[in-house]
């Protein structure tokens, strides 16, 4: 088994991305048939920008009296619901609905997708401490980071 990179050209056909990688396909015969598992390259996560949620999580969480919110595990799962950010929605046979929450693991967003769950995030997590946004986060990067 060997790993290439490709491209997809407009046309529906793939192409190798560089010399080396065209090189590596001349170990296959003409027309012969492979099998692939292809996946596109995406923008890394930023560590920093998931860092200051977390700081930002633990800053809401010790500075609250709220007992639905005075953990970071609780203050996520708050957000969690605050931002709608359900993996699947359940409505049971009695008639009540579970939501089941999504991670915001590495492996589950992009870079663009975490852009938005912060940029959503920060007003919530600032109003929940009664700040403003600019003020949670130089004092969540100040005290947690």
């Amino acid at each position: 088994m060997i790993e290439i990179a490709i491209q997809a050209q407009q046309n529906g056909t793939l192409k190798p991305f560089s010399r080396e990688d065209a090189e590596a396909l001349k170990n296959f015969k003409p027309n012969q048939i492979l099998r692939a598992k292809i996946s596109g390259v995406r923008k890394q996560r930023s560590v920093p920008q998931n860092r200051m949620l977390h700081a930002c999580l633990r800053c809401v969480a010790d500075n609250t009296t709220d007992t639905h919110w005075n953990s970071i595990e609780k203050a996520k799962i708050q957000l969690k619901h605050a931002l709608h950010f359900y993996k699947a929605t359940v409505v049971l046979p009695d008639g009540s609905i579970h939501f089941e929450l999504d991670s915001f693991a590495f492996d589950n967003l992009s870079q663009m997708d975490a852009n938005k769950v912060c940029d959503r995030s920060w007003p919530i997590l600032a109003d929940k401490l009664g700040v403003k946004v600019e003020e949670l986060l130089e004092n969540s990067e100040r005290h947690y980071s």
